[in-house]
């Protein structure tokens, strides 16, 4: 059992991350209580948690971590009832991602404003940010004393247009919102990790170049136009180069890599890594850290929650390089960049962090000019723009 988290509370703990967080809490002996208005799973065992179908006496349960599995236009409901809460006595909230909506991209700064003022702590549930992998990252390269990191290649994917595979069915968003994202707080965990803060990320600047493919769902019907799956891009954040690729067409690989190049004390550093569950390893210049392959992203979720709950001061977890509402709006933002990359074709600069917080991708404004599946034989084409 985790020591400073013991009982937990799930929001839509039907859903796949729900039921993930809430099996991961189960194995590891907490107290649980699930509120998720869809039918009860065949395999889930309610002798051992408690079915909490109120949602009002829901959000008053006295327990140390709520989880909102919910997706973007059902979380405002919830968090308006646990800031209100937050205000009188302190909360614990797991946050799913991405943070808004694409075409409600002014709802991120107003999560930012509403927890400001309340005893909450929320962070979002970028898996790999709570992986012991990423930390054992970080504090290899923070004791090589100065690093200069050269290139980082971040590579996510999975097939999701598989009619087999019955995840697929569940409705995306664009591929830079879905899933990049998950490489965006990758990327700004490290280098903030590193340098002291994002705004050090971004002090010289960020050039980002970008380019899509269209999803093919295999329910196209349940879209109201096409999205991106799969997506390429490059970035450049000073002196470092990114090359990323997120791909979720058919017969995309599924692994969840990451490579990171450098030099420290003059000599050059390789660091390889995969976070995709039964896959796992971390190595370093060749040596093998000896990472479980099949450990629990999910269990290690719940680990890292309860061990900087004890150990670090609330205002540095919503203030400092943690995955915190403001943390959350720069990968937001950087996924908006991409996205914008691949819409207009065209690089995109951005001179500095507030400048980054500042950016409007125009994703609204381009929605009616988004192709249809509807429109297309078969239902699942899609137009040549990605969008």
């Amino acid at each position: 059992m985790t020591e400073t988290i013991r009982s937990i509370a799930v929001a839509g703990a039907w859903g796949y991350i729900g039921r993930k967080v809430l099996d991961a809490a189960l194995r590891l002996g907490m107290t649980a209580y699930v509120c998720d208005p869809a039918p009860v799973p065949a395999d889930a065992d309610l002798t051992r948690c408690t079915l909490v179908p109120d949602p009002a006496q829901f959000y008053r349960l006295p327990v140390d971590l709520f989880h909102l599995a919910l997706h973007p236009q059902h979380r405002q409901m919830a968090l308006d009832i646990l800031l209100r809460r937050a205000v009188r006595e302190p909360i614990f909230i797991l946050n799913e991602k991405p943070m808004a909506e694409p075409e409600t991209p002014a709802a991120c700064p107003a999560i930012v404003a509403a927890v400001e003022g309340t005893r909450a702590v929320m962070l979002f549930d970028f898996l790999e940010l709570f992986d012991p992998m990423t930390h054992a990252i970080v504090d290899h390269l923070a004791r090589c004393g100065p690093v200069e990191i050269d290139s980082i290649q971040l590579y996510r994917g999975k097939d999701r247009e598989d009619p087999q595979r019955p995840r697929n069915y569940k409705k995306m968003v664009h591929i830079q919102y879905q899933e990049s994202v998950h490489c965006m707080a990758f990327l700004l965990f490290l280098l903030g990790s590193l340098e002291g803060g994002l705004e050090a990320v971004f002090e010289h600047g960020l050039t980002a170049t970008a380019r899509s493919q269209p999803y093919a769902p295999p329910n196209p019907d349940a879209y109201p136009y096409v999205v991106d799956g799969q997506v390429e891009y490059q970035l450049q954040l000073g002196r470092v180069r990114v090359d990323g690729r997120t791909d979720f067409k058919a017969n995309a690989p599924f692994a969840k890599r990451k490579v990171i190049v450098g030099r420290a004390r003059d000599r050059r550093f390789v660091i390889e890594a995969d976070y995709l569950e039964g896959a796992k390893y971390l190595r370093i210049d060749g040596q093998d850290l000896g990472f479980a392959r099949d450990a629990s992203g999910y269990e290690h979720l719940l680990h890292t929650l309860a061990a900087w709950r004890a150990r670090v001061e609330p205002a540095r977890l919503m203030r400092g390089v943690y995955p915190n509402p403001r943390f959350a709006q720069a990968t937001y933002q950087m996924s908006s960049v991409l996205w914008r990359c691949c819409w207009t074709g065209q690089a995109i600069t951005i001179g500095s962090y507030e400048e980054l917080l500042a950016f409007d991708a125009g994703f609204a404004a381009a929605v009616p000019q988004f192709g249809q599946y509807a429109a297309r034989s078969g239902g699942s084409g899609a137009s040549d723009r990605g969008a």
